[in-house]
């Protein structure tokens, strides 16, 4: 399925254009609530709508992390519409959502209903893959398919500009945890390694600074990085990181980014090598303490409080841990379960 990407400043003035080519007359907007308006994008969406003169139909009406019911209940707002394209603005759960209602809208409709991505946090590089999240009965599923692909990816940085250093941190690290799960993971490919690295060139030294003081350009590199990576995995998947990290998210409420970095240090150690260690800026011996000290820089606590290490590590997605360069046996399991002890 094509993708098209629209990176920078001029990203809102291409999309314009593109929903002029497409000759929208209605557009559903799939959208984050308060965020939508903190953002920016409430003020700047309303200039492209009042150009175009187009109806807008907006949906908000979700869970942070989508339930099935959500899916539905988006569906038959959306079904209630006479819409012609469908744009999501907003972080994972948006897009997410914004993805789920074009699959399932596209199950019965002998017309194609474009779907553009416009993201306000970078890090989850929803814009750039064929994957959804959604939650049924409280378990976390992953939907793949062609169809959930955006058509294109808007990406405008100043959306992100306003983000708290906290939500920086936690997007920024799944970006960059993704980038560096394409780059070891056993589906690698040359064309998306090329996209991990590119994306950890644009994020390992950026996001440090980017927490401490934000300037517009280290958020204008860092979003570019996030869709980097966001190419990168929807070629490999994730691996481990991410494996390890839902029940993190859905029983003790870690946001996604804060949970996949918990055994990210673990994980760098144990499927690293030589050359991206290199692009890390460390080596094999040093490399967990390193990625310890790097998270301890962007103000992730890795200190694990109150937490059932069992009985989280037994709900490991096995999909995703399927996907890890080397096979995780129960020799490994014990490793990781001692390296999470220690920094509770």
């Amino acid at each position: 399925m094509k993708h098209e990407f629209h990176i920078g400043a001029e990203a809102i003035v291409d999309m314009q254009h593109i929903l002029e080519q497409l000759q929208v007359t209605h557009v559903f907007l799939v959208r984050g609530k308060k965020s939508y308006i903190q953002c920016g994008a409430a003020d700047t969406l309303q200039t492209v709508w009042n150009n175009l003169h187009c109806q807008v139909t907006e949906f908000d009406d979700f869970s942070t992390n989508p339930k099935e019911e959500d899916a539905h209940k988006g569906m038959a707002c959306f079904n209630a519409t006479n819409a012609d394209c469908i744009i999501a603005v907003g972080g994972g759960s948006a897009m997410d959502m914004a993805k789920l209602i074009r699959y399932q809208a596209m199950q019965t409709s002998s017309n194609h209903i474009p779907l553009l991505a416009l993201p306000t946090t970078a890090g989850t590089g929803a814009e750039a893959t064929k994957f959804a999240v959604v939650y049924k009965n409280g378990v976390k599923h992953s939907v793949e398919d062609e169809l959930i692909l955006p058509d294109y990816a808007i990406v405008y940085p100043p959306f992100t500009y306003n983000n708290s250093p906290y939500l920086t941190a936690c997007t920024g690290i799944d970006a960059l945890a993704q980038a560096i799960e394409a780059f070891w993971s056993k589906n690698a490919t040359v064309e998306s390694k090329e996209y991990a690295i590119k994306a950890i060139q644009l994020l390992w030294q950026q996001l440090p600074q980017l927490v401490l003081n934000s300037t517009p350009q280290l958020r204008d590199e860092v979003a570019e990085g996030a869709y980097w990576a966001g190419r990168a995995i929807n070629i490999t998947k994730t691996t481990a990181p991410h494996a390890y990290s839902y029940a993190f998210t859905s029983d003790y409420g870690y946001p996604h980014g804060h949970a996949v970095a918990l055994t990210l240090p673990f994980f760098i150690a144990l499927n690293g090598n030589d050359e991206l260690y290199a692009l890390l800026q460390t080596n094999r011996d040093n490399c967990m303490s390193d990625m310890v000290a790097y998270l301890q820089k962007i103000d992730i606590d890795c200190n694990l409080k109150n937490i059932d290490i069992d009985a989280v590590l037994s709900k490991v997605n096995i999909q995703r841990l399927a996907n890890n360069p080397i096979n995780i046996t129960n020799e490994i399991v014990q490793q990781l379960r001692e390296y999470l002890r220690i920094i509770k």
